[in-house]
């Protein structure tokens, strides 16, 4: 293992972090996770760097930040380690890494931006997406609701005036679905495989995986895989390649 010690400071709703945390599993890194206050965000000050947001990645004493910078650092230390990651045979050609390096940009520049207001897209939503600091996170009860109460207010409110305005969103549900086939469509399905890789996943499929995957206990979830039913073969067979989390539960909190 090229790694002694991995720890992820992140929003466990956060789609950015959960696509590190897919990656990370995928090739069965071991990590640490440490739940950031959304409202302090005391436990990422130490960091001395412009980026104050998550997440934030430790490898070995040294910080990384943005995930797609993340990714790319640890899959670059993954190869020279093994010469090759385990799932991948072969070097890829000029044309099958433009597309991935095509998707994972849509995945970042779109497709999250899309998904964010429907996480949000009704207050009782916006607070069932925060329930989860009630349980987490290494501060007390009074910071615990605050944070979740303050949270879901801030972001309900941004998501209806700010974000669907920025990214062209009329309808936070139906561009969803509309992407989410794009996706299916030209993503997966022409790649003549399984997977946007072909017969294996690639870093696109881990970071379109992980970033659905922050939403598998919400309304949005079980809507998409309704109204977009062709994506839920490939969501059980990125759920299979990715495997189980790799993270110790020792220090999730």
């Amino acid at each position: 293992m090229p790694f002694e010690s991995v720890t992820l400071y992140q929003y466990d709703v956060c789609p950015f972090c959960n696509k590190v945390k897919a990656f990370l599993d995928y090739h069965n890194i071991p990590y640490d996770v440490v739940e950031v206050n959304p409202l302090t965000k005391t436990e990422i000050k130490q960091f001395e760097h412009e980026w104050k947001k998550v997440p934030v990645l430790v490898v070995d004493g040294k910080a990384t930040y943005n995930s797609r910078d993340i990714i790319n650092e640890v899959d670059e230390r993954v190869r020279k380690h093994s010469g090759l990651t385990k799932r991948w045979f072969g070097e890829k050609s000029k044309k099958e890494k433009e597309k991935e390096e095509e998707w994972c940009k849509w995945v970042d520049d779109r497709f999250v931006h899309v998904l964010t207001p429907n996480i949000y897209k009704t207050f009782r939503e916006a607070m069932e997406s925060f329930d989860y600091i009630t349980e987490r996170g290494n501060f007390g009860f009074f910071e615990r609701q605050s944070a979740r109460i303050t949270g879901a207010v801030s972001m309900y409110g941004i998501s209806k005036m700010v974000l669907k305005k920025r990214h062209g969103i009329e309808d936070e549900r139906a561009s969803l679905f509309e992407e989410t086939r794009k996706w299916m469509s030209e993503g997966v399905g022409q790649s003549g495989g399984k997977f946007c890789g072909g017969d294996a996943p690639n870093i696109a499929d881990i970071s379109m995986f992980g970033v659905f995957r922050a939403v598998k206990t919400f309304q949005t979830f079980e809507d998409v895989c309704k109204e977009v039913p062709e994506m839920v073969p490939w969501y059980e067979r990125m759920q299979k390649a990715v495997g189980e989390s790799s993270r110790s539960d020792g220090l999730s909190n």
